[in-house]
């Protein structure tokens, strides 16, 4: 009786902490995501003509946000994948002139690191300002202060792949 006892306490802590190291059971797995046949979503399957259309078709929306500055929109992992890689060191804000403005205003941030456009991942004056931004190269960035920001101190942040860093700006 006390080795079937051992036997099972040795199995529960085995699941236990197999379980609270984020694993699941193979069986009880497998029972929860069976799904009825009648539910289960019918497969589509791509043309190859299709697929050709869809990889050029994003490969002139990757060109043209390039060649505008700002980060390219992909369509599917497979073109995602093409990308530059994004990794490396946060970027460093050193100055934003001027570092005062009204709503509307176009200002300019300069420092080191913000990568090659496709890395850069926003710009705001603060949560909830997002702004619009103009990528013009790894140590320079424009952007227009958001119309519907409130007066007072904000914390402008720039972000990319590899981090974000903010500045100290005052909006009049």
């Amino acid at each position: 009786m006390r080795r079937q006892s051992e036997k099972q306490s040795i199995v529960w802590s085995t699941v236990m902490g197999f379980v609270l190291l984020g694993g699941v059971i193979p069986a009880v797995a497998a029972e929860d995501t069976k799904k009825p046949a009648e539910q289960a979503a019918p497969a589509t399957k791509k043309t190859p003509e299709k697929k050709a259309t869809a990889k050029s078709g994003s490969q002139k929306a990757k060109s043209s946000a390039a060649a505008k500055g700002q980060a390219p929109k992909y369509t599917s992992a497979e073109t995602a994948a093409q990308a530059q890689a994004c990794f490396g060191e946060a970027p460093v804000v050193q100055s934003v002139r001027p570092d005062e403005g009204k709503p509307g205003e176009t200002v300019t941030i300069s420092g080191k690191g913000f990568g090659p456009a496709a890395c850069l991942r926003s710009l705001s004056f603060g949560p909830g300002y997002p702004a619009a931004f103009t990528f013009v190269s790894d140590t320079q960035i424009t952007a227009t202060v958001p119309k519907n920001r409130r007066k007072g101190m904000a914390m402008m942040t720039v972000t990319t792949a590899s981090g974000e860093d903010s500045k100290a700006f005052l909006v009049k």
